[in-house]
């Protein structure tokens, strides 16, 4: 847990809430927080039976961590590293995403040399490789475009400017194979950003969210279609707006879900019927 990416603090949370669960469970848990070395790591790793990664954002969760816990014969919980990589990514997610026919916001990817002049509104500009929504904003006029892309690029050398869908946010969680109840969020600002998704009470949720049966098992199977394309393993949790007409675009995936107080993973998996200590048992599991 920890590492050195913008998303350090939520990564702690989540581990310490993993090491109670696993201590519940009956394990013996060695908690490893680092910052920048995760090499120096090793030894301890390698005396472990799987390591929990509980990692989030850049390194932990970009494929480097688990590219080097392949080559050392490591095993660990989440998606393997070519995976990893592939989703941290959203330009070539969305574009895998895309050309396997599902829906996905028009985008393009923003360098220094483009115009912002080019951009249509409203748009959501954010960085490409980023989770936690660091970096996020929604932009209804060309007076803002600047400086929400001067934010983007403090946390990644590319950003990505998508389409704005109005719509309702939800999210679908996969674990061992099967998707969970649908989340639906409804934040107190209009993006469910970095304040709304951590800080109690400024989010609504409804699990299971309130969708027409029939449109709420489309969902569930693209869900679990993507998670497969993407080559995903173990778990993860898909993100989705659904427009006024019934269509369901594909915003992102994240392989290392939160595991906080208020994160949306166990809160569907609750509504499954798992506990907590239930869901980290389901994980390591399917991960062994």
């Amino acid at each position: 847990m920890g590492g050195s990416s913008a998303e350090r603090e939520v990564s702690i949370k989540t581990g310490r809430a993993v090491i109670k669960a696993c201590e519940e469970l009956g394990h013996e848990v060695i908690p490893v927080d680092f910052y920048d070395d995760y090499q120096s790591t090793l030894t301890t790793l390698k005396a472990t039976d799987i390591v929990f990664n509980a990692l989030h954002g850049t390194t932990g969760e970009d494929g480097t961590i688990q590219l080097w816990l392949e080559d050392n014969n490591i095993p660990f919980t989440g998606s393997d590293s070519d995976s990893s990589k592939l989703c941290m990514n959203k330009d070539k997610s969305k574009k895998t995403v895309r050309d396997n026919n599902f829906l996905t916001p028009d985008w393009f990817l923003f360098d220094r040399e483009n115009d912002s002049s080019q951009v249509d509104f409203p748009c959501i500009v954010k960085p490409n490789a980023q989770g936690s929504t660091f970096g996020l904003s929604m932009i209804d006029n060309k007076e803002g475009i600047k400086d929400a892309i001067t934010l983007a690029f403090k946390y990644d050398s590319d950003v990505l400017i998508e389409k704005y869908i109005n719509g309702r946010e939800i999210t679908v969680g996969i674990l061992d194979g099967r998707p969970l109840p649908i989340v639906e969020i409804i934040p107190k600002h209009s993006l469910y950003d970095y304040e709304c998704k951590y800080s109690p009470g400024m989010s609504e949720y409804f699990c299971p969210a309130k969708l027409d049966k029939d449109l709420e098992h489309n969902i569930k199977k693209d869900s679990l279609d993507i998670f497969n394309v993407l080559k995903c393993r173990g778990y993860g949790r898909l993100d989705f707006i659904l427009d006024n007409h019934g269509n369901y675009y594909f915003l992102e995936i994240n392989t290392l879900p939160g595991m906080t107080s208020t994160s949306l993973l166990p809160m569907a998996a609750k509504e499954q019927g798992l506990m907590f200590e239930e869901l980290i048992d389901a994980i390591i599991r399917v991960s062994i």
